[in-house]
């Protein structure tokens, strides 16, 4: 069960979310850290990891994972080497 969020937290989070959707727009595939290390070095905003990483997430911002298409070996095509001892 999830708490409910405190009107508080809500308005102090809304500059944030304002400025991150307008960083959204500008560079879509930014992901959180990107995101929070514009935040932090250009804006000169102090603020955590997490908070970025939650307030995209609530507002699904967050960039979808790339998956490698990279077929795993199989096992038949280890090779296996034999040292032979003198």
């Amino acid at each position: 069960m999830k708490r409910r969020t405190s009107a508080a937290v809500i308005e102090r989070n809304r500059p944030v979310l304002k400025r991150i959707q307008e960083l959204k727009e500008e560079h879509p595939f930014w992901g959180y850290r990107k995101v929070w290390a514009h935040l932090v070095y250009i804006d000169q905003m102090v603020i955590n990891k997490k908070r970025v990483y939650n307030l995209m997430k609530q507002n699904n911002l967050l960039v979808k994972p790339a998956h490698d298409n990279i077929e795993e070996e199989s096992s038949s095509d280890n090779v296996m080497v034999e040292f032979v001892s003198s």
